[in-house]
């Protein structure tokens, strides 16, 4: 098992390989599956979250521009991703190596339910020593559904299989103090120790025109990595080799470190549960919040938006709108606006309960400027 000696990151067991569209196009599969099957032949599993359904199905059926209706896009995606699986298929039969299609949208991993269920089948797959691929469900997927970019969905599909690593490749060789298109001087940052407003300035805006990434969703990615304790790597995409290199701890591209101490269910609240309405605290239960570290209770709640049942994730407003935390709630919406403003003993006899749950546990809550960890 490689051991990232050279960037401290410890031993790899498992990593996680995106690859944008423009990498897809620009590189020899073939070849970079022969580096991926090197590696796992060096004791990593491997796990990929590829784009391209969209430019494989204008490749197919000759289209030249990419479409902006999203009826057209799920339609070319629906062609192109027979194809695309196709492709990597063949590409890891010849070494005798089964890959399997996972196609997820932001729901299927903001359900704690449907999350536990994508990871007990990436397990499984593990163990049979397939190669799970994974791409947004393109498809199916809306606005609302969608994790904006296969960058985000690289790093949470990190935390769903538990890996050690993320490699995010890209037409780009590292993140850089100025944008290296139009800086001739930039100069690569080679490890980034936190991510702070600086890093996110020095991001830039999206560059590609055939992905709909760029190294701002990069950074988002990585923040969602390092703080469930999983490393990210930024390099180009045009060379397989460098993938052995990364794993094995070289300093190539950009490498975000690690944040060590992590609960993984805060974090899932954190980066990854879906927003299903809007509970306002008045000044005083926002105080206990930040200052106490105590549970939101019914008498501290002034105002409940939006449609949500017990379990699902909401945000925290105070008395000015801004949001100040996210977590799990203790009741449905219905419920909630009955009993909000009342004493806990009042709010459990207008329920006909002996007692109440808080309406979120501080154990399910995370504020905002507060690690998930």
């Amino acid at each position: 098992m490689p051991d990232a000696h050279g960037r401290g990151l410890g031993a790899v067991r498992r990593a996680v390989l995106k690859l944008g569209s423009s990498t897809l196009a620009a590189i020899d599969l073939d070849a970079l599956v022969d580096a991926l099957v090197a590696v796992r032949g060096g004791g990593v599993e491997v796990a990929i979250v590829t784009s391209g359904a969209v430019a494989s199905g204008m490749e197919r059926l000759g289209i030249g521009e990419r479409p902006k209706e999203l009826a057209t896009k799920q339609a070319l995606a629906a062609v192109g991703q027979v194809h695309l699986m196709a492709r990597y298929r063949a590409s890891f039969a010849r070494h005798g190596v089964e890959c399997a299609q996972l196609l997820l949208t932001h729901e299927d991993l903001s359900n704690r339910r449907h999350f536990m269920s994508v990871r007990h089948t990436l397990g499984e797959l593990f163990a049979l020593g397939v190669v799970p691929i994974a791409n947004e469900n393109d498809t199916v997927a809306t606005e609302e559904l969608r994790f904006g970019d296969n960058d985000r969905l690289a790093a949470a599909f990190a935390t769903v299989a538990d890996a050690d690593l993320v490699i995010l490749l890209s037409d780009i060789d590292a993140l850089y103090d100025a944008d290296p298109r139009r800086v001739p001087e930039a100069r690569p940052i080679r490890e980034v120790p936190t991510i702070d407003d600086r890093v996110r300035a020095v991001a830039g805006a999206a560059g590609s025109g055939v992905g709909t990434g760029g190294m701002v969703s990069k950074v988002q990615a990585a923040e969602i990595a390092t703080e469930a304790g999983i490393p990210l790597v930024i390099a180009r995409g045009d060379d397989p080799a460098l993938i052995a290199a990364i794993v094995h701890g070289e300093p190539v591209g950009t490498c975000f470190l690690p944040n060590r101490k992590v609960d993984r269910r805060r974090h899932w609240i954190h980066f990854l549960s879906k927003l299903k309405g809007t509970i306002s605290v008045d000044a005083g239960a926002l105080r206990a919040l930040r200052e106490r570290g105590s549970s939101l209770l019914p008498i501290g709640v002034t105002t409940v938006r939006g449609q949500f049942v017990r379990g699902d994730a909401v945000a925290i407003a105070g008395p000015d709108g801004a949001v100040v935390a996210r977590g799990l709630v203790g009741y449905d919406h219905e419920t909630l606006a009955r009993i909000r403003g009342q004493r806990s003993d009042a709010a459990a006899e207008l329920l006909d309960r002996a007692a109440i749950d808080p309406v979120v546990h501080r154990n399910d809550m995370v504020l905002a400027d507060e690690p998930a960890h």
